[in-house]
């Protein structure tokens, strides 16, 4: 134990519960044009993990919606962006984890499939901006996960090969980006994961409050 010198964080599910919130949103701009709402389980199967693009390319196919994707994403950024700001906080055990890194001065990254602009729109809400070295969002990768692209960009921004790493995640989708990429991958079971497969993991936590701090190095 002891030997990961950096962790990335994946954003939604991790650092904060936004998936209600996201779900919440889709189904009320699509509802608005006539179509049936997303249930959990479509969210779980299909967009779960995915970038703001896909997602949307996705709902379109599901329900036959007419309008451009680029529509539908500018709605949606609209109306998360207020949404986000009301109701985010962090998930328990995010700040111990943080604390610690700081402490034992170990780098920290956020790698999401979120847009960038999301993302610091998210930290700030929950009053964490200044908590990482380095964010990225979909918008940086050429492609998303479950393509390892990001967390093997988080490492090298953070001068770490991913192997140091602590990944932490949720999907399935984003496991196997992580996975994919060298790093030492734990996942957290979220309400909206509980249902999916994500054994690929190295370790499977119930909260990141079991988060054992005997796997970070000391800096």
């Amino acid at each position: 134990m002891g030997d990961f010198q950096g962790v990335i964080f994946d954003m939604d599910g991790v650092l904060v519960d936004s998936e209600p919130i996201f779900l919440s949103a889709i189904n009320r701009l699509i509802t608005n044009e006539g179509v049936d709402p997303v249930s959990e389980e479509e969210n779980e199967e299909y967009l779960l993990g995915t970038t703001v693009e896909l997602t949307w390319e996705r709902l379109r196919e599901m329900r036959q919606l007419t309008a451009p994707t680029k529509t539908y994403i500018e709605r949606y950024d609209k109306l998360v962006r207020q949404v986000l700001i009301e109701e985010l906080t962090p998930q328990p055990g995010v700040k111990r984890i943080l604390a610690e890194c700081v402490h034992r001065r170990l780098p920290r990254a956020v790698a999401s499939s979120s847009l960038r602009s999301w993302v610091h729109l998210k930290l700030r809400a929950i009053k964490l901006s200044d908590a990482f070295d380095v964010v990225l969002g979909g918008d940086d990768v050429r492609q998303g996960k479950p393509n390892p692209e990001i967390y093997r960009l988080a490492a090298q921004c953070l001068g770490l090969p991913p192997q140091s790493c602590i990944a932490i995640e949720d999907s399935p989708v984003g496991i196997a980006a992580a996975v994919g990429s060298g790093a030492y991958t734990i996942a957290v079971r979220t309400h909206f994961t509980r249902n999916l497969d994500i054994s690929q993991a190295h370790l499977v936590l119930d909260s990141l409050e079991e988060f054992d701090l005997r796997l970070l190095a000391n800096g």
